[in-house]
């Protein structure tokens, strides 16, 4: 799987799972980009699953749309890059304010 096929996986809502105290935790999210060969997806550094992915980067992905079913384990990271992150967020046509991140999957591996 490449990264342009999970970014078409990534299109619609997909399901990340972190985790807290061995606790799984669930959520939907939507939109995926690549900048410079990397998969990125948004979020803010206010909301609580960022938190999760600081204190443990390793995430589980799960999505399900026209292109069938796409799950892989990854690790994930902030990006310190801010012409990246602009950049990602434009590809994702989502809003950008003093909170937003965009996050990069590393070590993508099938689950």
């Amino acid at each position: 799987m490449d990264n342009s096929e999970i970014v078409d996986a990534l299109s619609g809502v997909w399901y990340l799972s972190t985790s807290e105290d061995d606790q799984p935790h669930v959520r939907p999210l939507d939109k995926a980009a690549e900048v410079d060969g990397k998969v990125y997806f948004g979020t803010s550094r206010a909301k609580k699953m960022f938190a999760q992915i600081e204190q443990n980067p390793k995430v589980e992905v799960f999505a399900l749309n026209e292109f069938g079913a796409c799950r892989f384990m990854a690790e994930a990271f902030a990006e310190d890059d801010a012409i990246k992150t602009k950049e990602a967020f434009e590809k994702m046509e989502k809003p950008m304010d003093d909170n937003s991140v965009a996050v990069r999957f590393e070590k993508i591996r099938k689950a």
